[in-house]
């Protein structure tokens, strides 16, 4: 059974970010929604990925969600931040 979010999905979508970003796995991980997009900017070394170029993710429609997964340090650490997010109202559970 195929779904846009079951295990083949997610596959997809990992495979993508790991490309981009490489094999190393973050240790933390946000979601950044309004009022707090900012904090992506502050991450080092910054890998930034529009969610279109990433298999299987939505489009993010709010306005000023920026729509993006980035991977990148923050205070030393390895963080990954969705820029942006994705709501039920959209159709997304």
């Amino acid at each position: 059974m195929s779904s846009r979010y079951g295990p083949d999905a997610a596959r997809k979508a990992a495979e993508a970010i790991r490309a981009r970003t490489g094999d190393n796995a973050p240790e933390l991980g946000i979601v950044l929604g309004s009022g707090l997009g900012g904090l992506a900017e502050d991450l080092k070394d910054a890998v930034r990925i529009p969610f279109a170029e990433i298999p299987g993710f939505p489009t993010a429609t709010v306005i000023g969600h920026a729509g993006a997964l980035v991977a990148g340090n923050l205070s030393g650490r390895s963080v990954v931040a969705l820029s942006g997010r994705f709501h039920m109202y959209e159709g997304h559970s």
